[in-house]
């Protein structure tokens, strides 16, 4: 018969690790790459322009001064939209000892923060039900929203590639997008896509005439940066960018914005009972403070193969 053992004995310590194993990121590389402003008005609203064409210019000796050329300058605008998030903890709650946190509160407040980064980022490049936002004024029961960054870009740099039947005519795609911004003096330097089709770069290396780095033993079948006739441009993933509607973003970062009307704060929300109440509020929007600098590769197909 066995000795006193763990199963007779009573009030044993528990074995539970005092960590929070959270596996849900914060991915928000469109919105944290951009410059931050500051707004002061629930729509926001910023000025562009271009140069005009290069043309022959060859005047005769002695010409009289030609006639003005000037253009008007654009005006653009977004509604700052406002995103919001509550934490509500009972008092019990918050004061008994718990394993991972000390302030139930706190922890939550954190968890908060980080989904409503992720919510901006999704407005601006995400599908939301497979719509992307689209400007709206809003009203007194109606709200505001921003315009999404598909909204702000020039239309003859957004480029269909729904027909590709291969990743070799989905790079034709890529390259007749970043022509375009390149042609109307926009430098791109990244391209922000969902993981799914981020994949198709790797393909683009198999290529014929293309070779592919083993080092050693390793096998790589990653690309990080795609370098063009026009520019190169670095791969970025963003899990925010969903399967539906899929599309390649050509971003760059130096005409790109988010303006903040209110900054990420939280406030405690009157106590009406045995709990604490917290809102956590954001207002703000994304401007693409030139639509020529970009380009868009959209409609990219699920489960393309190379040629």
């Amino acid at each position: 018969m066995p000795g006193f053992d763990t199963y007779t004995q009573l009030r044993q310590a528990e074995d539970v690790q005092d960590e929070i194993y959270n596996i849900s990121p914060i991915d928000n590389p469109v919105c944290s790459m951009s410059r931050t402003i500051q707004a002061t008005g629930k729509l926001h609203e910023w000025t562009e322009d271009i140069l005009q064409p290069a043309a022959k210019n060859a005047k005769v000796e002695g010409a009289a001064a030609g006639a003005d050329t000037s253009q008007p300058v654009v005006e653009r605008s977004n509604f700052c939209q406002i995103m919001d998030e509550v934490a509500e903890i009972t008092g019990s709650m918050e004061r008994v000892k718990k394993y991972g946190r000390d302030s139930e509160m706190a922890y939550q407040l954190e968890l908060r923060y980080g989904k409503l980064a992720n919510d901006e980022e999704l407005a601006v490049v995400g599908a939301p039900g497979g719509t992307r936002q689209t400007a709206v004024a809003g009203n007194s029961s109606t709200a505001r929203e921003m315009a999404s960054f598909y909204a702000q870009v020039e239309a003859g740099h957004i480029i269909n590639a729904a027909a590709a039947t291969n990743t070799a005519e989905l790079e034709d795609f890529l390259l007749a997008a970043h022509l375009a911004a390149y042609e109307d003096g926009g430098n791109p330097s990244m391209v922000v896509t969902d993981p799914g089709s981020a994949a198709y770069f790797a393909s683009f290396a198999l290529s014929a005439g293309r070779n592919r780095d083993i080092m050693d033993r390793t096998l790589i079948n990653v690309i990080d940066m795609y370098v063009s006739t026009y520019g190169e441009l670095d791969v970025v993933l963003d899990r925010n960018m969903t399967q539906t509607n899929n599309a390649m973003n050509l971003i760059d970062p130096e005409y790109t914005a988010t303006p903040v009307l209110r900054a990420t704060d939280d406030w405690p929300i009157a106590k009406l009972g045995d709990s604490d109440k917290r809102q956590v509020l954001r207002e703000g929007t994304f401007a693409t403070l030139n639509q020529r600098a970009h380009a868009i590769v959209d409609n990219v197909p699920a489960g393309l193969s190379p040629p």
